[in-house]
This record gives structure tokens, C-alpha cells and sequence, in this order.
């Protein structure tokens, strides 16, 4: 558990050298193309799964999948401002959201008036994987964004801010079974956690008010504030019924005043 973070750095980097070849199936801009034609792909089964599995395990497929995501951390690494935790702008993911869905619903529609949809039969490999010139222009446009927002912007700007899945997979992270739990005991508060979060969550509020459950919808999983705890008092773990355990941490604690 405590090398988690070495495991995720290595998954997602896998994961980011392989988009090009797997690009269709990965990138989220293609759910839009889904919806266009009125089929079920591959990359609609892959994400509508990781939200579908959200209230279980949270936010699994940003970070350990994303190469958007993590294009943006190594960036960020080097971001040009220092910035606090800023909550989430619901207006922004809505000005993404709304029209995203809108578009590739009226799109479907009028294809279906041309007749050349497939009534969202399920066609996984309908986006083939041919990485064309139009495809590498695309994929490079990503990844260079992706770089720019890192540089400029708070940690994962982007991703609690425009990207279309984040928002959906923030609503089932909300009742996340799997999540980052410290032991108020052992925790120091050095806030080696909150400075070496790739979401820049303020972990030692979740200490002081929480009982130490971090049940911050935008956490992604990657285990980097277990890997950095000196003392030991991360992990992640499965919390079935959060109200039990926090009362079951105030009366331990309780008895020992």
C-alpha cells in the first residue's frame, strides 16, 4: 500500500504511451462522436463503466487511465503559479456539459432523419483505429492543451472544471466506498499530503472536521498522499458506512480522554 502512488505514476504512464494506438478508445471526445452516429463504442462502454463503478470506487478511471490527466500533472509539476484549493465552478461544467450533450443529441437527430444511424446498437470497435493524419492533429491538440492548462492553472483545472466525464463521475465519487482515510492518531500535521496532492485537496480540513475520511469528490485515487505520509497514517480503504466509522473514531477517542 505504501508504494501505491509508484504503481499508479507507472500505470498511467503506460496508459499515456499507448492513447495513440487505443486513441479512439480512450479519449473522451469520441463519446460526442458516439452519440453523433447513435452507437455504442468501446470508448462509451470504458467510461460509462467507470461511472457506473463511481459509487464503489470513486474516481479510479481519472486517475489511474486518464492521459489527459495525467499529461496535466507532469505539466503542472512545473506550473508557472502557486495556487490553494478552489472548489469546482459548477457554472463552468455546466457551459461544457450542457452544450456537449445538446450538440450530439441534435446531431443523432438529424442523422436519424437521414437515416444513417444505428439506433445506438452496441458496436464497439465502430470508431476504428486508424490513427490518420485528422486523428494525430487531434491527439496532438489534446496533449498540447493539456500541457498549457498544467502550466497555468490550478492542479487539474481542467478536469474539475471542463471535462465532461469528471463532472458525471464527481456525482457517484460523492458516495465513494473506496476512499483516502487518515489515522488522526499517527497524523502529524505536517501537510506533506495537501502539497504533494495532485488535486491540491485540503486533506488536513478532512482531519480536523472529518474524522480524517477524505470524502472529497474530486480525489482521484493515485495513492500520492499515502506515498509522502512520513508517518504512516494514510491508506486507502473501503469505508461501507462512513457515519459508523467516524462515530466508532469519536468514541475511541472519547475513551482515551
Amino acid at each position: 500500500m505504501k508504494r501505491i502512488y509508484s504503481f499508479n505514476f507507472l500505470t498511467r504512464l503506460m496508459f499515456l504511451l499507448i492513447t495513440p494506438v487505443f486513441f479512439q478508445f480512450f479519449a473522451i471526445g469520441f463519446i460526442w462522436h458516439s452519440i453523433y452516429w447513435g452507437v455504442i463504442t468501446s470508448v462509451m462502454i470504458i467510461w460509462m463503466a467507470f461511472i457506473l463503478l463511481s459509487p464503489l470506487v470513486g474516481r479510479v478511471g481519472c486517475g489511474w487511465f486518464c492521459f489527459m490527466g495525467t499529461t496535466v500533472d507532469f505539466s503542472g509539476k512545473h506550473s508557472f503559479f502557486k495556487t490553494k484549493w478552489k472548489k469546482p465552478k459548477l457554472w463552468v461544467r455546466s457551459l461544457i456539459l450542457i452544450p456537449f450533450f445538446i450538440s450530439a443529441f441534435s446531431f443523432y437527430y438529424l442523422n436519424s432523419e437521414r437515416g444513417i444511424t444505428h439506433d445506438f446498437a452496441v458496436i464497439p470497435a465502430f470508431l476504428k483505429l486508424d490513427f490518420n493524419m485528422h486523428y494525430k492533429i487531434v491527439w496532438m491538440t489534446d496533449t498540447l492543451s493539456a500541457i498549457i492548462v498544467g502550466l497555468f492553472l490550478d492542479k487539474r483545472w481542467a478536469c474539475k472544471n471542463l471535462c465532461v466525464m469528471g463532472t458525471l463521475y464527481s456525482r457517484g465519487a460523492n458516495y465513494s466506498r473506496l476512499i483516502s482515510v487518515v489515522d488522526t492518531n499517527k497524523c502529524t500535521l505536517c501537510r506533506k499530503c495537501e502539497k504533494e496532492c495532485l488535486l491540491g485537496i485540503p486533506i488536513v480540513d478532512y482531519i480536523k472536521n472529518n474524522e480524517g475520511l477524505v470524502t472529497n469528490s474530486e480525489c482521484i485515487l493515485c495513492g500520492k498522499c499515502v506515498e509522502v505520509c512520513k508517518s504512516d497514517a494514510m491508506k486507502l480503504k473501503f469505508v461501507w458506512d462512513r457515519e459508523k466509522y467516524k462515530n466508532r473514531i469519536k468514541n475511541s477517542s472519547d475513551q482515551q480522554l
